[in-house]
């Protein structure tokens, strides 16, 4: 992997963590959608990060699902 490749993943990686992070001091399922598409998140991705907020996941366990299913791949 390039270092560019590297400071792209991290840098998508750390949007949607600062993105969610931000969700828990002001929920607002609205701002949220938005806000993770404009990070580089796909519709589809959106929404099964929404629906791990809707069942109250932490951060942490929301980052590793998306880690695992390959979303900063």
């Amino acid at each position: 992997m390039s270092t560019t490749e590297l400071m792209l993943r991290t840098s998508l990686e750390g949007r949607v963590k600062r993105t969610l992070q931000t969700y828990f001091r002001r929920p607002n399922d609205v701002l949220i959608k938005e806000s993770l598409g404009a990070n580089g998140l796909s519709p589809e991705q959106v929404e099964v990060t929404v629906e791990l907020l809707n069942e109250e996941k932490t951060v942490a366990e929301i980052m590793e699902y998306l880690h695992d299913k390959g979303y900063f791949a």
